[in-house]
């Protein structure tokens, strides 16, 4: 029976590192990477009359110039948090606070889609 459990388990987290595989060597227009870990997946998206794209889950509208083409025909999102070397009250030792709201740091698009 613990054999069972152990393989189940293994199996299950091989299949999570094997989905993210997709975003380890994806890069934004500019060349940069995209993902560090555990920033980027799937999205449902729509395409707009200007050639925009709107996210329905993030009520966010990504610039039709930030699109970059899709590795599996599906739209795809990476974010990241924003930091910056402001003090306030709550940190006095003048450390970088993390924004409150992610980013977009890439969007890819079916290459259909637009």
């Amino acid at each position: 029976m613990k054999t069972l459990v152990a393989a189940i388990a293994l199996l299950c987290l091989s299949s999570t590192v094997l989905a993210h595989d997709i975003y380890t060597d994806l890069r934004d227009r500019d060349g940069h990477l995209c993902c560090n870990g555990q920033d980027c997946k799937p999205v449902e998206a729509t395409v707009l009359p200007d050639g925009n794209y709107y996210l329905p889950a993030t009520d966010e509208t990504i610039p039709a110039e930030m699109a970059t083409p899709s590795p599996d025909d599906r739209f795809h999102h990476c974010t990241y948090y924003q930091t910056g070397p402001i003090a306030n009250e709550f940190d006095r030792w003048g450390g970088p606070i993390w924004g409150s709201k992610p980013v977009t740091r890439c969007f890819f698009v079916p290459m259909h889609s637009s």
